[in-house]
C-alpha cells in the first residue's frame, strides 16, 4: 500500500498509510494530516487517488504547496516524490519504494535557499507558469483517463466579480463558495460573504444550496437545494460564474 511519510528537520514524525482516496492536510485538527504551524494554512492541501494515480493539489494555501521543490496547483505524483508544506515534508511512497529506502535512511533534504525563503510570504504564480502547469496535467490526464473511460467533472468559469481564480474545477465532494480560508471557490472584497454557498457533487450530479446570502441560478434566485446542469449561470453576491461539465 502506498503512504505518505512525514517528516520535520531530518526527523520522521508519522507514516500514513494511504487506506483512503482523499488525505487532506492542514493545520485544521478534522485533516487527515494535522500540521500545527502557523506557515501551514487551515486546509491547506490534499492528495487523492484516481483512475489509480495519486494527485496532489493545493487548496489555495497562502504559502503555495510544493511537489519536489517547484509549486503546483494539482498535480501527479510519483514513487518517491516529495511535498514540501510549509517547513514540513511529505514523501510519497509505493510498496516498491518502499522495499528499496530502509526505515533508517537519511530523508530526503527540504530545499534551502530560494526555495525555502518563499514560505516568508505569500507567493503567486503568473498567468505563464500556471497554464504550463494546466497544460502538464490536462497531457497526464489524457494518459490517464482516455476519452472513453472519462468521468465528468464540475467546472466553474468566473465571467463576473472578484476570485482568487478564474477558473475552479469541482473534484471534492464539498465545496465552499465564499472567501472563507476552508472555501474552494474564493471570493475576494471587502463586503464578500465568508460562506454564500454550498456545492456537494453526487456521482457525476452537482447540488448548489444557498447558505445564508442570496444565491441565483440563471437568474433566479434560490431558496433550497439545487441541481446545477451544464452551462447554468451561478450568481453568488457580486459574482457570476458559468457552470460546466467536463472530462477528466
Amino acid at each position: 500500500m502506498a503512504k505518505l511519510v512525514l517528516e520535520f528537520g531530518g526527523s520522521v514524525l508519522k507514516e500514513v498509510p494511504l487506506a483512503e482516496e482523499l488525505i487532506t492536510v492542514g493545520r485544521s485538527p478534522q485533516s487527515t494530516i494535522f500540521i500545527d504551524n502557523p506557515g501551514v494554512s487551515f486546509n491547506h492541501a490534499r492528495v487523492f487517488l484516481y483512475e489509480g494515480n495519486y494527485y496532489a493539489e493545493d487548496l489555495g494555501s497562502t504559502n503555495g504547496t510544493f511537489v519536489n521543490g517547484k509549486r503546483i496547483t494539482q498535480t501527479v505524483l510519483h514513487g518517491g516524490d516529495t511535498i514540501e508544506i510549509g517547513t514540513h515534508t511529505l514523501r510519497f511512497l509505493r510498496p516498491m519504494d518502499q522495499q528499496a529506502v530502509p526505515q533508517a535512511a537519511t530523508p530526503a533534504p527540504t530545499p534551502a535557499g530560494p526555495a525555502a525563503q518563499k514560505l516568508d510570504g505569500t507567493m503567486l504564480l503568473d498567468t505563464k507558469r500556471r497554464k504550463e502547469l494546466q497544460e502538464k496535467l490536462a497531457a497526464v490526464r489524457g494518459a490517464v483517463a482516455p476519452a472513453p473511460q472519462a468521468k465528468k467533472v464540475g467546472k466553474l468559469v468566473v465571467l463576473r466579480g472578484r476570485t482568487t481564480e478564474k477558473e475552479y474545477l469541482l473534484t471534492s465532494q464539498t465545496a465552499l463558495v465564499g472567501k472563507a480560508e476552508a472555501s474552494t471557490v474564493r471570493l475576494k472584497g471587502w463586503f464578500a460573504p465568508k460562506v454564500c454557498a454550498i456545492i456537494n457533487k453526487h456521482g457525476e450530479s452537482y447540488f448548489v444550496t444557498p447558505a445564508g446570502k442570496p444565491v441565483a441560478v440563471n437568474g433566479q434566485p434560490l431558496t433550497g437545494r439545487h441541481e446545477l446542469k451544464d452551462g447554468d449561470v451561478v450568481s453568488a453576491g457580486r459574482v457570476q460564474m458559468r457552470f460546466t461539465l467536463v472530462s477528466w
